[in-house]
């Protein structure tokens, strides 16, 4: 009876590894670019670990560029008025893969998911967009727009130059931004290890960071600022006119500047340094 077990075990084994292999690809380095003919879209989600490569068009379209035997690999499809970018295989080994898809004004929304990149190498013109990174993903763009939401989670990371109105940014589970940043208002959370590092400037800033987070300012320049840092969290400030901070359970402040200070909170180690 244990031989009969065990012999159902191996072969289950081996048709699992079979099967397994038989979803593994390798490119052919015979690259080809293949036109996808798709309907209009408003937002843009990528699965897998694929790179998209955005370019603004008033006329939206879908281009795959990779190895001839990879491109059946590359699904893209519209769902709900969504681009979905992913992998129907496991792809090992590729010479190229870059989605290329142009975009225009009506796009407002890009996800990343698992290890996915999305990056443009010219400015986006967007009237208003939310950016959501989540899993190991990358998102690197250029965007001109009038209101801009990014929400980053789980260890992703964010490279971005902004010319904006408004500015909102949420970024947590040791998430990492980077970014030039001009906008006339911006609100940032970090917490859980979030790190925010910005250069640029602002007229009306906001901002609260928890749990081991770190914002990094020094180059972000503000006229009023409202700082609110807690639970071991360090923020980097430049305000130039005035600021309001609310300090505590071992938060620290560094300012830059000369701004006229409140001090609203400040208690449980709090720390304030000028620089």
């Amino acid at each position: 009876m244990k031989t009969v077990k065990t012999r159902i075990l191996v072969s289950f084994l081996l048709i699992f590894s079979a099967i397994n292999a038989q979803e593994k690809l390798i490119g052919n380095k015979d690259v080809t670019i293949e036109n996808r003919d798709l309907s209009e879209f408003t937002k843009i989600e990528v699965i897998d670990d694929v790179t998209v490569l955005l370019v603004y068009n008033d006329k939206q379209s879908v281009m795959v560029e990779t190895d001839s035997n990879i491109q059946s690999a590359i699904i893209t499809e519209i769902n709900n008025g969504s681009l979905v970018i992913k992998t129907s295989s496991k792809i090992v080994r590729t010479k190229k893969l870059i989605v290329h898809v142009k975009v225009n004004s009506a796009l407002d929304e890009i996800y990343a998911y698992n290890k996915a990149k999305v990056k443009s190498n010219n400015s986006l013109r967007i009237d208003a967009i939310a950016l959501s990174a989540f899993d190991n993903s990358d998102i690197n763009l250029k965007l001109s727009s009038k209101i801009v939401h990014i929400n980053a989670k789980k260890t992703s990371n964010l490279e971005l130059e902004i010319l904006s109105e408004d500015t909102f940014i949420i970024s947590e589970e040791s998430s990492n931004i980077k970014g030039i940043i001009d906008t006339k208002n911006m609100v940032i959370h970090t917490l859980d290890r979030a790190s925010v590092n910005l250069s640029g400037n602002t007229t009306n800033f906001e901002i609260e960071t928890l749990h081991n987070s770190a914002f990094k300012g020094k180059d972000f320049k503000s006229a009023t600022a409202v700082v609110n840092t807690s639970n071991n969290s360090i923020a980097y400030i430049n305000a130039t006119e005035t600021v309001d901070l609310l300090i505590k359970n071992s938060g620290e402040v560094y300012l830059f500047s000369n701004p006229k200070i409140t001090l609203t909170e400040f208690f449980d180690k709090a720390g304030l340094f000028k620089r």
